[in-house]
């Protein structure tokens, strides 16, 4: 049964809450959405490129943490 994922992207002096989530089966398929939805992001300009580093977090409903990747 696929369950709702929600994500957030962070840096040193912002961060951008997904308050939707998204439903997956797995928290593969959640890493999958979530990298291919951070790449759009940076490819239409909307994550700064002299923010530093960013952190992509995948967290359940409750809002624990299940994953972060960190990207430079």
């Amino acid at each position: 049964m696929p369950k709702r994922y929600y994500f957030r992207v962070v840096c040193a002096d912002e961060i951008i809450d997904d308050p939707c989530g998204a439903e997956a089966a797995s928290i593969e398929e959640a890493e999958a959405e979530a990298l291919a939805a951070f790449e759009e992001m940076r490819a239409e300009g909307n994550l700064p490129d002299d923010a530093g580093a960013w952190t992509l977090e995948i967290r359940s409903a409750s809002g624990v943490l299940l994953r972060a990747i960190c990207f430079r």
